[in-house]
């Protein structure tokens, strides 16, 4: 069995939507509970049995969505079914750990050179109230990440952003001091628009974190493999 991969039989196939569609992703035969997601105060994460983690490989299509980005367009993922698409869900009012993703994201596209303008960067809001285009414009802005050409972070109304967490199994739930608690993580998605892996920060029984590659390291390697092919 290769580094993060699921066992045979149970690859994550979003084909078949997981038991509770409210449930966030399940990782490594493990379902991640509200409790154990990302929140914006700490970092939380996927577990892993042994090994240098590398990731989670997924089998299946990428659930299609339509949302506005921070110039105020409409993006749909399947605009980008010839590139390799880097997705993930983010607190457009986050404090902490939001922010250190979008550095790896940016450390990501510098590392990518050449082959950056391949590859499409997305984020999708999980914060139902700061909402507004000016709201991710400004974070955009705020974290660095309109220093990525290919850079859309995404929102719209309540009614428009909950079908996307709930299709990649994305748990949102309010925490203690106006916190969100959100599923970690990023996936990637190739040029046929089939989900390939997911990426976070791995931890050991206990749940504490476990050292590894950084997650900027770990999504320039495999979005290079995927470029090429594999």
């Amino acid at each position: 069995m290769s580094n993060g991969r699921l066992p045979k039989g149970h690859d994550l196939d979003f084909n078949v939507p997981l038991p509770g569609r409210s449930r966030p992703l399940v990782v490594a035969g493990l379902v991640f509970t509200a409790l154990a997601a990302q929140a914006c105060v700490a970092g939380a994460a996927a577990p892993v049995e042994s090994g240098p983690y590398e990731g989670t490989e997924l089998t299946g299509p990428a659930p299609d969505f339509q949302l506005i980005d921070q110039d105020g367009d409409r993006v749909s993922l399947s605009d980008f079914s010839d590139k390799v698409v880097v997705l993930t869900f983010m607190d457009s009012r986050c404090r902490q750990v939001c922010p250190l993703t979008a550095i790896h994201l940016v450390e990501a596209a510098r590392d990518l050179r050449g082959q950056a303008s391949m590859v499409i960067f997305l984020g999708i809001n999980v914060n139902a109230e700061a909402n507004q285009v000016s709201d991710v414009a400004e974070t955009t802005r705020k974290w660095g990440l309109d220093e990525i050409s290919t850079w859309h972070f995404l929102t719209g109304d309540a009614e428009d952003l909950q079908p996307a967490w709930t299709s990649y199994h994305i748990a949102v739930v309010p925490a203690e001091g106006g916190e969100l608690v959100h599923t970690p993580g990023v996936f990637l998605v190739d040029q046929s628009g089939e989900l390939r892996w997911y990426v976070s920060t791995p931890m050991d029984e206990t749940g504490a974190p476990i050292s590894t590659a950084p997650l900027s390291e770990l999504l320039v390697k495999h979005i290079r493999g995927l470029l090429a092919g594999r």
